[in-house]
């Protein structure tokens, strides 16, 4: 029987991730995945980099200005790799928050009525608006060349298989314990996002928070497939997230749903026409598809990173709305953390022992 040096459970953008950074330290890898690589959480998020969010906690953003500096570097190494494009894009964020919600962040600032119109002509936007220099990301695609890159360096994967428990002999972990087969190693790690708790014998506390996103195009199938929208727009109703290919994607909803990824029409509808009051020149398009995701949630809202109760089983998940952007970084410091070495991002603060 094989063994590997780290078997992963999980296979969304942060198991993908820190598969290639365990490779990086000639580790060999197994990826365990219930379904395909990056089929669940990663296929339905939405791909903004939002580091500079207010929203975000004081504890995390040292994490999340890392992995922002990181992204461009991160994603040219997988597109020399694979051949394929992840649609990083760089024109950045216009933004309106609630009353009293301010940003602080370099680069950030507020937008005069003539700067608005300059930077984005059909956006019908209350005062103040800020401009962000964030990225964002197409998910799906980079979901697709990391697991492409994952099997360029030869990491194994394990798909259709669900993992059940993870084993332990002499009270470290040993392996893990599928539905179809048993995978020996010294270390695991549950990147298993919302269904990161269903593992034994530790129930990682995460859960599914619902998200419904909607992707509209233009009306015309001849239109030209540049962007009506250059710059990812926020409020408090509605993101707008252009591609490059002509693709807009809108969202997103937080519901306590359970394991239930339905659509709702009138949930669409309500993104679409929140979508329009902002930007009025989508009225000129149509709804092309609508999905739902399941974000995994932590009790705090914070990330679950590192080492469990139990040696050599550690947690890498719970990262919310913030996985795509937490990849980069969360892979780092989790790979330095299982090969011995010390995090450059201090993790104490998500530690899955604070829940015990």
């Amino acid at each position: 029987m094989k063994n590997w040096d780290v078997v992963i459970l999980g296979a969304g953008v942060i198991g993908l991730s820190l598969a290639l950074r365990l490779r990086d330290e000639h580790r060999a890898v197994l990826i365990v995945e219930r379904h395909q690589p990056a089929g669940e959480a990663t296929h339905a998020a939405g791909g903004m980099i939002a580091s500079c969010d207010p929203h975000t906690p004081a504890v995390l953003q040292p994490l999340a200005d890392a992995s922002a500096a990181l992204y461009p570097d991160f994603v040219r190494e997988l597109e020399a790799e694979s051949g394929d494009s992840a649609d990083l894009r760089d024109p950045g964020v216009i933004a309106t928050f609630e009353q009293n919600e301010t940003p602080a962040h370099a680069g950030v600032r507020p937008l005069n009525s003539g700067e608005l119109q300059g930077l984005e002509p059909s956006l019908q936007l209350p005062s103040p608006a800020w401009y962000l220099p964030e990225l964002s990301v197409d998910p799906r695609s980079l979901g697709r060349i990391l697991a492409k890159s994952c099997r360029k360096r030869a990491v194994d994967f394990a798909t259709g298989t669900e993992a059940l428990e993870v084993l332990t002999a002499g009270g470290c972990a040993v392996g893990v314990r599928t539905s179809h087969a048993t995978y020996r190693a010294p270390a695991v790690v549950n990147c298993a996002g919302a269904w990161a708790a269903k593992i034994a014998p530790l129930a990682i506390p995460t859960r599914p928070v619902k998200g419904q996103m909607v992707c509209i195009v233009p009306q015309s199938s001849a239109a030209n497939t540049s962007p009506i929208i250059r710059h990812v727009v926020r409020t408090p109703d509605v993101y707008i997230i252009p591609r490059s290919d002509g693709r807009i994607l809108l969202g997103a909803t937080l519901e306590e749903a359970g394991f239930d990824k339905r659509t709702d029409p009138q949930t669409v509808q309500r993104l679409y026409k929140a979508a329009v009051t902002v930007a009025p020149i989508l009225a000129n398009t149509r709804i092309h598809d609508a999905w739902a995701g399941l974000r995994p949630g932590s009790p705090d809202h914070l990330p679950i990173l590192g080492e469990t109760s139990i040696p050599g089983y550690f947690a890498a998940t719970g990262h919310f709305r913030d996985g795509i952007m937490l990849a980069p970084a969360t892979a780092n410091a989790m790979a330095r953390l299982i090969t011995g070495s010390l995090p450059e991002v201090d993790l104490t603060p998500f530690s899955p022992c604070r829940f015990n």
